[in-house]
């Protein structure tokens, strides 16, 4: 063999080694090369929300009940001071750029207890929405944008959690080299306490690949990034399989308090990179919600005369007169407005309208509402009646209280799951009754207003758009 046959081998050999080096380090080369790029951007002035838009499952974009976010001495909080209950209230704060190739930084600490009525899997649980859909896209009634979420966990001395995780509301990612439709996917983080500030780096290359990178550590990696997979919306404009090279970042609010001291972008520069072209989802029709069946939406009927025929007072309770509403209502020609008087007495510090009817609700796992409370904080309650095997009326009941805040006038649309709803079992009179919800079976659907520890006095409340949902 030649002593040139001889050196073309050796070097060959030398490059082999170096591309092999190079694959098993990309996680390091990124991080380093990303370094170089842009300079750091603060996204949050310390001041206020400036350049920043609220969306809260049920109300318009841009309205933020309660201040749940807000800033207070240079610091974005997740706040809920001012709430009595959760109510399904799960928020996003969009910022107003779309981005594609960045390094995203935020400072964060959990501080404070999950609201009572929140889900147990918000415990200490927040997150970093990044190639999120436009806040303008989603529908009014949507819990979570479609985007990839940085998930934001806790740990307390009794539950051990790693934070930096992946989760994947309508969309789907490749990790470790293979396509997969798990919705969350842990980290390798360590665990972090209440109080306990933690730096997140979220390293985006477009639809390339991304890290999440925390205290310096990288803890995650993924690539390939596309719509798909869990929660996406029914009739969402972007079909499934459809790459994300770009969108859109939120911070998120799910029932436990979080704090933000630091957000901030470093743009990369990618020039190399050739995007591939996207549809953007446009903005979607947020005054009726998809995916229902008609309980009642008030249009059926001409006169209140009518409406009092389907609509009628039981004869317990406090006085309540039901009547069409045509100018404060959620969608169609008319809602409903309940004015009543509550006393405090035992058999009058509520008042309530049903409606007998059959309604079969299958293959829905929810109920849907519009409500207007008028700030006197009182409990709205919903209560369905389910029949028994042969279709006779046993006061099978079944009881979903929803607690508005005191001040609390904002117009909004509601979620209420069956799986929430509470079993009274004090008003049966058979022992034929369902252990477990009957959707298929409902009889009579009821509406109260007012709790035994509710102020008595009197107010309006407006309802609308009562229909079973897939949430």
């Amino acid at each position: 063999m030649s002593q040139n046959s001889i050196g073309l081998m050796i070097v060959l050999f030398l490059f082999s080694i170096q591309i092999s080096f190079s694959q098993q380090n990309t996680e390091v080369k990124v991080k380093q090369q990303s370094q170089k790029d842009g300079k750091w951007i603060p996204i949050f002035n310390g001041k206020n929300l400036d350049g920043w838009t609220p969306k809260v499952t049920g109300y318009k974009v841009g309205e933020n009940p309660l201040d749940g976010f807000r800033v207070e001495n240079g610091i974005l909080k997740v706040d809920y001071s001012k709430f009595d209950r959760f109510n399904g209230r799960f928020g996003h704060l969009f910022y107003k750029d779309k981005l594609s190739s960045y390094i995203l930084r935020v400072e964060y600490r959990f501080q404070g207890e999950l609201l009572p009525d929140a889900p147990g899997y918000c415990y200490r649980n927040s997150g970093v929405m990044i190639h999120s859909q436009s806040v303008e896209s989603q529908d009014i009634l949507q819990n979570w944008p479609v985007s990839l979420e940085a998930q934001l966990l806790g740990s307390t001395p009794k539950l051990k959690q790693v934070t930096a995780n992946i989760c994947t509301p309508g969309t789907t990612v490749f990790y470790n080299g293979a396509f997969t439709e798990e919705h969350c996917i842990s980290s390798t983080s360590k665990n972090y306490y209440d109080g306990e500030w933690v730096t997140l780096d979220i390293i985006v290359h477009g639809g390339k690949s991304i890290y999440h990178v925390i205290d310096g550590d990288t803890v995650l990696a993924y690539t390939k990034p596309q719509v798909g997979g869990m929660l996406l919306p029914e009739n969402y404009p972007v079909p499934s399989g459809t790459f994300l090279e770009d969108g859109y970042i939120a911070l998120q609010a799910e029932g436990t308090p979080i704090d933000f001291r630091k957000v901030e972008l470093k743009i990369l520069n990618e020039n190399n990179y050739t995007t591939i072209p996207v549809k953007q989802a446009g903005t979607k029709n947020t005054t009726t919600p998809k995916k229902t069946k008609v309980v009642d939406n008030f249009d059926s009927y001409s006169t209140n005369e009518e409406l009092s025929k389907a609509w009628s007072h039981p004869g317990d309770g406090g006085k309540i007169i039901c009547s069409l509403e045509s100018k404060i209502k959620g969608a169609g020609k008319h809602g409903l407005k309940c004015e009543y008087v509550t006393e405090k007495t035992d058999d009058k510090f509520y008042c309530s309208v049903s409606r007998i009817a059959k309604l079969d609700l299958s293959g829905f796992n929810g109920v849907q509402l519009w409500l207007m409370p008028d700030g006197s904080g009182r409990e709205f309650t919903l209560e369905f009646n389910i029949a028994d095997n042969a279709g006779k009326n046993i006061h099978d009941l079944w009881v979903y209280k929803y607690v508005p805040e005191k001040g609390d006038k904002m117009a909004r649309w509601v979620n209420l799951p069956f799986s929430s709803f509470v079993h009274n079992t004090k008003s049966t009179d058979s022992p034929d009754m369902k252990m477990v919800f009957k959707p298929e079976a409902i009889i009579e659907t009821a509406i109260y207003i007012g709790g035994k520890n509710d102020t008595p006095g009197k107010g309006v409340y407006y309802f609308d758009e009562i229909a079973g949902s897939k949430m």
